[in-house]
């Protein structure tokens, strides 16, 4: 078909008479759901027509085709097969589309006219739960910001349908940006807020009004700003928890983060067709519980996926991550993003992962069992909004039934963490036993074409069931039967799809039939017949097959009705495991990497003895990474130790893997796990900081130099004596005069004003004069051996400062050509003769006492 045969015209510009009937029904479906690209249910394919197809081809590369269109003749058409819709949605929606399914609500056979449809679900980027189209290892994120613009806090709210998490807090703008890039939500609701009507428009547009910064880095979708108000809030979470007062979720101290929890339950009503995942409780949390990480020292730190190509290997994540079940996978990285602050939650971790190192037998024993169970998380949620089928039942029991065992293996172990309350197992085992006894072990996804209930549970389908199975028993019976009444050897029964019961004679036997058989089909060879006893057992027999079918259903119904009540035991169950599972994880991490056991409490303290950075130490050959102490304190009455650290050396020497690998050393500790150092000592740090790199922000006009000053700024306007700070290179973006006054100021207010512990990484080596000025100061180098020209990094931290920066011979490293670093080092010696002099003549013209006379404001003149 060519393009230029199509008709083009929009399915809201269409008038429904110009059209066939299907058509129409297509439009009026269509015009009720005009935001979203509708995939419409036709026989064996999900169509869509007009703009829809259009968009469609485009965007999954799919055949754009054609169909009649009544009066508006050709119009474009795009299918893909219903057996692989999931694919082709799950690349619509990592493309930010919503998609509505319009299903066949009837059986078209048994339809008298045009078959009805409907949308059923309607399917965006943040409430999926089909484990086809969500990552196993990740959560899967719908979040909601709420902004009053009398008030500078905002309302943010978070939840994954396919897991039952549901929170929501109050925060800064600063905590907000640092909230989204730790949950990278795939999907964000804000309201829409009206314009001002300029004097070319006709209605006032309605836009989201957020920060550029926010709108270019997530997927965000409008909703009407009453979705926000507070009376139909209440009234809306009161209705779906069953709860007399929202103060059971922290409204009182979290009324924003409420306010944006409404809209996410709203929009789920709305894209879910009513069919509300459960939710326990929507959990009000406070984020100065935890060790407060910015947006840009998460990306610096690389905790859970690389800068580069956001991948996990060569993240922290992918260092210490040996979970065994999916569940546990999201929790290791939840926990990684948030460190705690509570020195007694941090003890009982740990006490937890020593006791596992301990016992190695427990360990593996452990391993075994995780290793089977499912995700179990996930289906609750499908129990709960009964999306579940045959098999996930089946895929449930699994994991349940290893419960018993993974309790007794722990009964050695005294810690919480690891405790699970024997009246708490009792359910989700009980229900693992209903499940066996129920489903069929071959059950199908589908769940109304029978073959999913097992004989015993009910006689009535034991008796249908019998009915279908004994058929060819039956068959041969009544063969034997008619062979004997006929007198014809050669005479067969059997059953044809589609055709039903026959009796099969050759047609040289054709003429020795009885007059009872009744002729229904001429083969080539043979003619086959029936008669009225086969014809009634027929009958029954495709009756029993639809009985049966139905009868399955609704058994089936009835288990998925009953597990209703067994869906916050399951995930209590799954909290359960994926904390073991975690726990056993940071176990086996440290037995693997040789960690040890950190010392954490509430000192300004932090001592680390021949410390590693725990992901260079893995992708480097066993046995090159060179460790190295660090000793700070913030503690600035002794002066014996130090507080902030000038750390010189040339570019490669490791000055910037030497910073992360502490700041990672003081996450591991503080997520309760055991670190990369032969003895450690970590006073629980509040936030830690990272300036390390810059790049242009084109997108908010800022420079590399104006991107650098923000994130100082931030540092001096938010750290406190408890942060662990770590700065590479401040001021290098401006003139060397400019960046060194910077620097030394920078510096200067951070020992003496804020007095964190810090790292100070610099190629400006007038700034090791500051040691000499102020106590706490104390510089540090990295060592490199020189020989003729040539450079080795010895990568040791030791005290002292270097001498020069080296950077010609890393130069060489790199491959610049020889002219060049010949005419760069004439340069160099020219300039440092230059500077020398200049130097010389200040310090003469100092010498030179000049008197001025000083003016009074107030002479007369």
């Amino acid at each position: 078909m060519e393009k230029s045969e199509l008709n083009y015209i929009k399915s809201y510009e269409v008038d429904f008479n110009q059209t066939t009937p299907m058509m129409r029904q297509f439009l009026q479906v269509k015009k009720e759901n005009s935001d979203v690209i509708l995939l419409y249910r036709m026989g064996d394919f999900y169509e869509t027509f007009f703009e829809d197809a259009i968009t469609v081809s485009q965007a999954i590369e799919i055949t754009l085709t054609s169909r009649e269109g009544g009066s508006l003749g050709r119009i474009p058409m795009a299918g893909v097969p219903a057996k692989a819709v999931d694919s082709y949605v799950a690349k619509l929606l990592e493309k930010g589309y919503k998609i509505s399914i319009c299903e066949q609500l009837e059986d078209p056979k048994l339809a008298k006219g045009l078959v009805k449809r409907d949308v059923v679900k309607t399917l965006t980027a943040g409430t999926i739960i089909e484990n086809t189209l969500l990552n196993s290892e990740k959560n899967n994120y719908l979040a909601s910001i709420y902004q009053n613009p009398k008030e500078d806090n905002f309302g943010f709210a978070y939840c994954d349908i396919s897991c039952g998490e549901f929170k929501a807090a109050t925060l800064t703008y600063e905590q907000l940006k640092s909230e989204l890039t730790r949950v990278k939500p795939v999907e964000i609701l804000a309201a829409g807020v009206k314009q001002k009507i300029l004097p070319f428009q006709i209605v006032p547009e309605e836009k989201i009004c957020l920060p550029d910064e926010l709108m270019n880095n997530y997927n965000f979708t409008k909703v009407d700003s009453r979705t926000f108000e507070k009376e139909g809030v209440e009234r809306l979470i009161k209705e779906v928890f069953k709860i007399e007062s929202l103060d059971v979720f922290g409204y009182k101290n979290n009324s924003h983060g409420i306010l944006a929890s409404g809209a996410i339950i709203e929009y789920l009503i709305k894209t879910q067709m009513g069919n509300l995942p459960d939710f326990e409780k929507i959990q009000s949390y406070d984020i100065s519980n935890y060790v407060s990480i910015d947006a840009n020292t998460r990306r610096n730190l690389e905790l859970t996926e690389t800068n580069r190509d956001k991948a996990k290997y060569g993240s922290l994540l992918w260092a210490i991550d040996k979970t065994k079940t999916n569940m546990g996978a999201r929790l290791i990285k939840k926990w990684i993003q948030q460190p705690l602050k509570d020195i007694k939650e941090i003890e009982e971790r740990q006490n937890c992962v020593e006791s596992m190192l301990k016992n190695a037998k427990a360990r593996m024993n452990l391993e075994n069992i995780l290793t089977k169970i499912s995700d179990i998380e996930r289906l609750s949620t499908k129990i709960s909004n009964n999306s579940v089928n045959g098999r996930d039942f089946l895929s449930l029991r699994n994991g349940l039934v290893n419960l018993p065992a993974l309790q007794n293996i722990l009964s050695d172990f005294s810690y919480k963490n690891l405790i699970y309350d024997e009246k708490e197992i009792k359910k989700p085992v009980e229900f693992a036993s209903i499940i066996d006894k129920t489903i069929d072990e071959d059950a199908p996804i589908t769940i109304k074409e029978g073959n999913l209930i097992k004989s015993g549970v009910n006689s009535e389908l034991d008796h249908y069931k019998d009915l279908l199975s004994g058929s060819e028993v039956w068959m041969k019976k009544f063969e034997e039967q008619e062979k004997k009444k006929t007198g014809i050897k050669f005479l067969k029964v059997g059953i044809a799809r589609g055709f039903g019961f026959y009796i099969e004679i050759s047609k040289s036997n054709a003429e020795l039939a009885p007059d009872n058989y009744i002729r229904r089909q001429t083969l080539v060879n043979a003619e086959r017949f029936v008669t009225e006893e086969l014809k009634k057992h027929e009958q029954e027999v495709m009756s029993a097959q639809a009985k049966s079918a139905d009868l399955e259903y609704k058994i089936f119904c009835d288990l998925r009705n009953y597990a209703q009540e067994f869906v916050e035991p399951i995930r209590k169950a799954a909290e359960f495991i994926s904390r073991v599972d975690v726990l056993l994880s940071f176990a086996n991490a440290s037995s693997e990497n040789n960690y040890v056991k950190p010392v954490v409490d509430s000192s300004n303290d932090l001592f680390i003895k021949n410390g590693r950075h725990a992901v260079v130490e893995k992708i480097l050959p066993l046995g090159q990474y060179i460790a190295n102490d660090l000793m700070l304190v913030s503690d600035t009455k002794n002066f014996e130790y130090t507080q902030f650290m000038i750390l010189t050396g040339p570019n490669m020497a490791g000055k910037s893997t030497y910073m992360r690998q502490n700041a990672l050393i003081v996450i591991l500790a503080q997520i309760g796990c055991f670190v990369p150092a032969d003895e450690a000592k970590i006073g629980i740090v509040d936030k830690i900081f990272t300036r390390v790199g810059a790049v242009d922000d084109l997108s908010l006009g800022q420079s590399t130099f104006m991107v650098e000053m923000n994130e100082t700024a931030n540092i001096l306007n938010y750290a406190t004596e408890k942060s662990l700070i770590l700065l590479d290179e401040i001021g290098r973006g401006t003139s060397t005069y400019d960046g060194v006054a910077i620097a030394w100021s920078v510096a200067e207010y951070i020992a003496t004003k804020i007095k964190a512990r810090t790292i100070f990484a610099t190629h400006y080596h007038e700034l090791n004069v500051m040691a000499n000025k102020i106590p706490q100061i104390k510089n540090y180098r990295i060592t490199i051996e020189e020989n003729n020209g040539e450079i080795k990094f010895l990568r040791k931290v030791i005290h002292g400062s270097a001498s020069k920066s080296y950077g010609i011979q890393v130069a060489k490293m790199a491959g610049l050509p020889i002219s060049v670093l010949q005419e760069a080092e004439k340069l160099m010696v020219k300039m440092q003769k230059d500077f020398s002099k200049d130097l010389s003549q200040n310090k003469r013209k100092q010498e030179i006492k000049v008197e001025v006379p000083q003016l009074n404001l107030f002479d007369k003149v």
